[in-house]
C-alpha cells in the first residue's frame, strides 16, 4: 500500500515538473516573439522616418532649387532693364540735351531761361536714369559695395522724394558669407524703399546697419501713415521680401500701425 502511494506521488511530482517546464518553454517563446514584434515596429519606424527626412530634404532641396532659379531670374531681368535704361533712355536724354543746344540758341532771349531750366531737367533726368540703372545691376552692387549701394540708393531717393534719406553704420563692418547675400539683402532694402515711396507718404526714411559678432542686424523704417499689419493684403513685394530673406536663412520681421509708420528688421547670421 505504501508502495502504491509513494509511486503516485512520483508521478504527480514528474507531472508538475513537466508542466512547470512547459510554462517556462512557452513564456520565453511568448518573450522572444514579443521582442521580435518590438525590434521589427522600431525598425519599421526608423525607416519610416528615414523616408519621411529623405522626402522632407528632397523637397526642401526643390524649393530652394527653385527659390534661387527665381532669385536669378528676377536679378537678371532686372541686370536687362538696369542696361536698357542706361544705353537707350540715357543715350535719348543725351540726345535731346543736345538738341535744345541749337534751339536755345534760336529762341529771343526772354525764352532762353526756359530752354536753360529744360536743359537742367534732362540733365538731373539722366544722372537719376544711370543711378537707378547702376542699382538694378547686381554686379555694379558687388563693385560699390554693399554699404555704399544702400548709401547711393537713399540718396537718390533723397533727391527725388524724401526731405531725408538717412544711413546709421553702427560697428565695425564684416563682410558677408556669399556675395549673393549682399545682392539679396539689399534687394529685400531696396524692396522696402520702393514701397515707401509709393505707399506710405513719408518724409523721412532712416537705415541702421547694427553689426554684431555673429549677426548682422538691418532696421528700415518710415514716418509714413502705416498700415494694419492684419489687415493688410500680402501683395508680391511682402512674398519677395520673405522669400529673398529665406533664400540667404535671414530673418524678417515687418511691423507697422496706422499713423506710425512701417519698420522693417532683418537679421542676417554670418555663419549660415
Amino acid at each position: 500500500m505504501l508502495l502504491i502511494v509513494i509511486t503516485e506521488a512520483g508521478e504527480r511530482l514528474g507531472s508538475t515538473s513537466a508542466e512547470r517546464y512547459l510554462l517556462i518553454y512557452m513564456v520565453n517563446v511568448i518573450a522572444i516573439i514579443m521582442m521580435l514584434f518590438i525590434t521589427f515596429f522600431v525598425m519599421f519606424n526608423i525607416r519610416k522616418n528615414k523616408l519621411l527626412q529623405e522626402q522632407l530634404r528632397q523637397k526642401q532641396a526643390l524649393e530652394s532649387e527653385i527659390a534661387n532659379a527665381k532669385a536669378e531670374t528676377q536679378e537678371q531681368i532686372l541686370k536687362d532693364i538696369g542696361w536698357e535704361l542706361h544705353d537707350s533712355v540715357g543715350q535719348m536724354l543725351i540726345l535731346a540735351n543736345i538738341q535744345m543746344g541749337p534751339i536755345k540758341m534760336k529762341m529771343p532771349e526772354e525764352f532762353q531761361h526756359h530752354v536753360a531750366e529744360l536743359q537742367d531737367s534732362l540733365k538731373t533726368s539722366l544722372t537719376e536714369v544711370r543711378s537707378l540703372s547702376k542699382s538694378l545691376n547686381g554686379e555694379v552692387v558687388l563693385d560699390a559695395g554693399f554699404v555704399k549701394s544702400i548709401k547711393n540708393e537713399l540718396d537718390r531717393l533723397e533727391r527725388m522724394r524724401f526731405d531725408t534719406a538717412r544711413l546709421h553704420v553702427i560697428g565695425k563692418q564684416i563682410p558677408m558669407n556669399k556675395s549673393k547675400d549682399e545682392v539679396v539683402l539689399f534687394r529685400i532694402i531696396q524692396e522696402f524703399l520702393s514701397n515707401s515711396v509709393k505707399y506710405s507718404k513719408a518724409k523721412n526714411i532712416n537705415i541702421i546697419l547694427d553689426y554684431e559678432p555673429e549677426l548682422l542686424v538691418v532696421r528700415a523704417f518710415d514716418d509714413g501713415e502705416g498700415f494694419d499689419i492684419n489687415k493688410i493684403e500680402k501683395g508680391s513685394g511682402l512674398i519677395n521680401m520673405k522669400g529673398r530673406a529665406k533664400l540667404i536663412k535671414a530673418e524678417l520681421e515687418l511691423h507697422s500701425e496706422p499713423g506710425n509708420g512701417v519698420e522693417l528688421m532683418i537679421r542676417y547670421p554670418f555663419d549660415c
